[in-house]
């Protein structure tokens, strides 16, 4: 069986379960409307699923999915240099959906960071490029001292890359004024996660000790 075929075959199977006894008060209210309590913008990355590793059912996260998770900051123009498809996103969940959590998890090996700090990956003889433009919103956290250059591994800069790209997206989120409004009313709160692939290890910012630590 290949690839696709194996898709296919995956999708009978969920069919089979999704129309059963177990789900059918639920459909009643999902063939209407949707109520999730919780948006998360993550990763286009295909070894990143966050409904298969926060276990959630369907219907409870409200997904935003592009590369490296970023998070634009708020535009009223609407002319060239705009990025549209996560902000639509994100005036719906909170607007409409009104959600009471918002997540921006980034992971590690994140091949839109990579590109970030290592300019080659994009090869620059192309005639455009959307993934330039689109990591430049992050570009910050890519900027090192020559001190860290010289005392940090390519691999801890990267790791370091990644999380300070989560944390700029999260305080872009800040910058939509429907964001920070239900913010001050106490309607949305919002959170940093950063998941390692190979480890499988979950890791959520403290605000207060401004770091990330591993959640037990």
């Amino acid at each position: 069986m290949d690839v696709y075929e194996r898709l296919i075959s995956g999708y009978r199977e969920f069919k089979a379960n999704y129309l059963g006894e177990e789900n059918r008060e639920w459909l009643k209210v999902a063939g209407v409307r949707q109520d999730p309590k919780v948006m998360m913008v993550a990763c286009s990355d295909s070894r990143v699923h966050p409904a298969i590793l926060t276990r959630s059912a369907l219907g409870e996260l409200f997904m935003i999915r592009n590369v490296a998770n970023v998070v634009p900051p708020f535009e009223k123009d609407h002319g060239e240099g705009t990025y549209h498809g996560t902000s639509a996103a994100i005036e719906f969940a909170v607007n409409h959906l009104h959600v009471e959590h918002i997540i921006v998890m980034g992971h590690s090996g994140c091949g839109g960071i990579q590109s970030l700090m290592d300019q080659s990956t994009v090869d620059d003889a192309q005639e455009f490029s959307f993934i330039r433009p689109w990591m430049k919103i992050v570009e910050q956290a890519s900027e090192f001292t020559e001190h860290e250059k010289v005392t940090m591994s390519q691999q801890s800069r990267t790791c370091v890359c990644e999380k300070r790209a989560i944390l700029i997206s999260l305080n872009n989120l800040v910058s939509f004024p429907w964001v920070r409004d239900s913010i001050k009313e106490g309607k949305l709160k919002l959170h940093a996660w950063y998941f390692d692939i190979k480890s499988g290890n979950l890791s959520e910012y403290n605000l207060t000790k401004e770091e990330f630590e591993e959640v037990t």
